[in-house]
């Protein structure tokens, strides 16, 4: 009986184009030649419009998806009906391991608030990866790890801890190496942002005022840099008043007027104004 390994040697992606998207993803270079391979010949690809679901509610799961351009925002509905983001991934991330361990069925959906491209890992090829490749189980564990504290924090802030820690938070999620991040810039718009956040736009536009001030970001027309990751871990659990309408604290050595406007350049549409 011949082993699936045989048809991927060693040389395999020798005479294989690498996709654009195994750049960005963090696991890719932990793949061995030959499992390369096999993931570049049954890699599926789906277009998603913005509003639709990448995978449905209740539906088998049957891919690893990774996201090769666009913004999606994970949901869950409450027993009481109502919607709850919980989190959001942008080109270079990939979601979904967890129900494909269990080989269950989605548990949660995954909307797109950007028109997305998919590239869809098959589930027989995403658990034979995950049997074989120990560096491959070491990069899924730290994921799940990295998404378990998100929702831990999530939980116990309650909205207790301000609109500069939920939007710190979110940031460094989607700015986790990975998520797909490579230091740089992430597009996406205050709009997006406050869908993920579950803040308005306005509220979003005053909480990257402060971050901007405290030197932990920088805003640009098109995008963020972000300057200072340990700066932005530690607004996740600053200004617990802010979002009850008492004045949040303001950073030390910022005045109140460096945090009440952004740069003149901003005037306009807020959308216009993105964020990397």
């Amino acid at each position: 009986m011949t082993s699936i390994e045989s048809h991927f040697d060693d040389d395999a992606m020798n005479d294989c184009k690498i996709p654009v998207w195994a750049a960005r993803s963090g696991w890719w270079g932990r793949l061995q030649p030959g499992e390369k391979a096999r993931v570049v010949s049954e890699v599926n690809y789906q277009a998603v419009r913005v509003g639709e679901p990448l995978q449905r509610y209740g539906m088998a799961a049957l891919h690893w998806t990774g996201v090769i351009s666009g913004l999606a925002k994970f949901t869950v509905t409450t027993v009481s009906g109502k919607p709850l983001v919980y989190s959001g991934v942008g080109a270079g991330g990939w979601f979904g391991e967890g129900t494909l361990m269990r080989q269950g069925v989605w548990r949660y959906e995954a909307i797109a608030i950007r028109d997305c491209e998919l590239a869809l890992v098959p589930r027989e090829t995403f658990l034979w990866l995950l049997e074989r490749n120990i560096a491959f189980s070491h990069y899924l564990l730290q994921q799940l790890n990295d998404r378990l504290e998100l929702m831990t924090l999530q939980a116990l802030d309650d909205h207790q801890g301000g609109a500069e820690s939920i939007v710190a938070r979110t940031l460094r999620h989607l700015f986790h190496p990975l998520a797909g991040a490579n230091g740089g810039a992430l597009r996406v718009t205050q709009s997006e942002i406050g869908q993920l956040c579950n803040l308005s736009r306005q509220r979003v536009n005053q909480a990257f005022q402060r971050l901007e001030a405290d030197g932990v970001l920088h805003l640009q027309y098109g995008g963020v840099e972000i300057l200072d990751q340990n700066k932005l871990r530690a607004w996740e659990f600053r200004c617990p008043n802010a979002r009850t309408g008492a004045k949040a604290s303001q950073p030390a050595g910022k005045s109140s007027e460096q945090n009440r406007i952004l740069r003149p350049d901003s005037v306009g549409s807020q959308d216009e104004r993105q964020l990397s």
